[in-house]
């Protein structure tokens, strides 16, 4: 799996999410995009299914600790996906 396919999936899913909003990048920060804790915890669900991932209970709960914008997404999914 590539970053550039990933960064796609994470971008599509968080348009759809929004309704179409696609001006945004990868540094924007998630709570400029209206998302919270829940919509993030169901957006790395709905990507782990997505793209055939599974991480741990800990992994998840970090990176819902720890994600700040959509490329901490991305390269969370990369990191789970190496594994």
């Amino acid at each position: 799996m590539t970053r550039a396919a990933v960064r796609t999936a994470v971008h599509r899913f968080i348009s759809r999410l929004l309704e179409n909003q696609e001006d945004f990048d990868d540094n924007t920060r998630l709570v400029q995009l209206g998302l919270d804790e829940e919509d993030i915890e169901d957006l790395i669900f709905h990507l782990e299914d997505q793209l055939g991932l599974t991480a741990f209970t800990a992994e998840e709960d970090r990176m819902l600790r720890t994600a700040t914008t959509v490329d901490d997404l991305s390269r969370f999914l990369i990191e789970i996906g190496r594994y």
